[in-house]
């Protein structure tokens, strides 16, 4: 095995067609692991930064058989201790207008996990990353494989490795009709038929839903996402992620890449003449991940038209044989209401035995005696 590091960002765009062919080839083909979206990430979030481009690609001859998108930054633990961090690209830093990556792993060839993050660790450990205090996957599938194999390969003397849960991800696994969700759905069951029953009856039949397909349908698309979307965080006295430059220029970047690739599923619903809802989802490997949203608060309280938009993309994703609908990270009271199950996200964490981190747990220690 061979493993190489890469710090020039120019290559990633030479390493796109290797790198997604190797993210076919794994068992971790996440739309937010692709160099469609994290390139764009690095363009917007990284360059021009204190952050450091860390690719760590692994080589079984002239095969790509393992890639570690990463980067090394500053992070500062209380009350004002700062450590190296070798982190995910795509990771949310301390900016309160990160894109809230999930499911970011390593990439492995299947049957080679162990080999890859074996020569990984070694790269690691001969300091061919740059020098680090500490080694953070933010925001794992608690469920993968990956996950407990990165605490058995990179456990050791001088390491310190911790599995901890962050957050869950609601999703549904899709059955082969709508009529088999709707029996799975047991005690929301009600409440989504009286939405979808209410919203006929107050639409009158006027209600359209749109799909983005062309580069100008995506230009209205987006525009009544984020109008919907500021709308809605309005009400609660706040500007709306979209209103976050870095945030709005991702998307700008990204959502191109992914309509010309058939992965977008930018969604509207209409009645008369006027949107009510808008989803923005991702289409990737028979998956559907929802992403972001927006509403119209200016409707009766028995109105639910984002209860109602989501009900027909899951339903149109059961249509297209889709085998999931992922709600991503967050528990909130609409994913609960319209999920089948819930996976945990994780971080891991993996630390150098020294003095940084001894005075860190100490630290710890100390607050939550205080507490």
């Amino acid at each position: 095995l061979r493993c190489e590091i890469v710090t020039d960002s120019g290559r990633l765009e030479q390493l796109a067609p290797a790198w997604l062919d190797l993210l076919r080839r794994s068992s971790t083909p996440e739309p937010m692991l692709s160099p469609l979206w994290l390139r764009c990430w690095w363009d917007i979030y990284g360059q021009g930064t204190h952050r450091q481009l860390r690719v760590g690609l692994v080589y079984e001859g002239d095969g790509l058989i393992g890639l570690a998108p990463l980067q090394l930054r500053r992070h500062w633990y209380r009350p004002g201790m700062a450590f190296r961090r070798l982190e995910s690209l795509g990771a949310d830093g301390p900016e309160p207008d990160g894109v809230c990556s999930d499911y970011l792993n390593l990439i492995a060839e299947r049957g080679k996990e162990e080999a890859v993050l074996g020569a990984l660790k070694a790269a690691l450990v001969q300091g061919r990353m740059g020098a680090w205090d500490e080694f953070v996957l933010p925001a794992m599938d608690g469920t993968h494989a990956m996950a407990a194999m990165l605490c058995a390969v990179f456990q050791g003397p001088g390491f310190s490795t911790v599995l901890a849960p962050t957050s869950e991800a609601p999703y549904i696994p899709l059955p082969p009709t709508w009529q088999q969700y709707l029996e799975q759905l047991s005690r929301h069951r009600r409440f989504l038929l009286k939405s979808l029953r209410d919203f006929d009856a107050w639409s009158g039949g006027r209600a359209t839903y749109h799909l983005a397909h062309t580069p100008a349908q995506l230009q209205i698309g987006t525009r009544i996402l984020q109008e919907l979307h500021a709308e809605r965080w309005h009400a609660a006295g706040k500007d709306g992620v979209f209103r976050a430059g870095r945030f709005a220029r991702f998307h700008d970047c990204v959502m191109p890449l992914l309509l010309e690739r058939g992965a977008l599923e930018l969604r509207w619903l209409s009645v008369g003449e006027r949107p009510v809802a808008a989803i923005y989802n991702i289409r990737w490997n028979d998956k559907i991940y929802f992403y972001q949203s927006g509403r119209t608060l200016d409707l009766p309280p028995n109105i639910r038209a984002g209860i109602v938009l989501h009900a027909h993309c899951i339903r149109q994703a059961i249509a297209d044989g889709c085998r999931e609908y992922d709600f991503l990270a967050g528990v909130s009271q609409y994913k609960q209401q319209l999920a089948l199950s819930s996976r945990p996200i994780v971080q891991f964490r993996l630390a150098k035995g020294g003095w940084r981190e001894r005075t860190r747990r100490l630290v710890r220690a100390i607050r939550a005696v205080a507490r």
